[in-house]
């Protein structure tokens, strides 16, 4: 989000000013007021410091690295608050924890993932291992995918927290036939930006 701070001054505005706003003028606060509606979009983009993609046949590798402008413990909240996640994620249609351990939980989700005009559905059990505040260890043990495990780390950074993503994925049947490196990768972005955002939201 944008800011701006002008000092505590009255400043002569004549009739003519008042009457006949310039084009240029108009330009200017157009552009401004587009500038401040994006922000938040554009926040939650630059969160996203990098992501490598490498695949090896039918498997895919991704290693995200993300900055959350918020304390741990905020980002920490979202990021297992999983009956919730549905409201927040674009790609997420349900979720919700099924069975819960000391240790861990699992959880069920289904949704559609979508890049241009490709897309497909799917459904996921995973079996959820918190070490809270720091790494969160996700299994598939159910689901449309051959393989899909994951690993989160969290690491406070400065004002904010460093977010660590490593997925290794083998695609089922259906989604192998959409799937690619630029498709993962946009699922990524797109659901860690609204992610982050909500982490954002929450820590206002």
């Amino acid at each position: 989000m944008l800011f701006a701070t002008f000092p505590d001054k009255k400043l002569p505005v004549t009739r003519s000013h008042c009457r006949n706003p310039s084009p240029m003028g108009w330009t200017f606060w157009a552009m401004a007021a587009f500038l401040l509606a994006d922000s938040g979009h554009a926040a939650t983009e630059t969160a996203i410091r990098s992501v490598d993609m490498a695949q090896d046949l039918d498997a895919y590798v991704a290693n995200v690295v993300m900055f959350a402008p918020v304390a741990t413990d905020v980002a920490w909240q979202v990021l297992t608050d999983f009956d919730h996640m549905a409201k927040w994620v674009p790609n997420v249609r349900e979720s919700k924890v099924i069975a819960r351990e000391p240790n861990a939980v699992t959880i069920e989700q289904d949704g559609v993932a979508k890049f241009g005009i490709l897309s497909f559905s799917y459904v996921s059990m995973r079996h959820i291992e918190p070490d809270p505040p720091r790494t969160i260890r996700s299994t598939q043990i159910k689901g449309n995918m051959h393989r899909l495990e994951s690993l989160m780390t969290l690491v406070p950074d400065g004002n904010g927290t460093k977010l660590v993503y490593h997925l290794e994925m083998v695609p089922g049947a259906l989604a192998a036939t959409v799937m690619s490196k630029e498709f993962l990768e946009h699922e990524l972005r797109e659901q860690f930006g609204a992610i982050i955002g909500e982490m954002v939201r929450r820590s206002r």
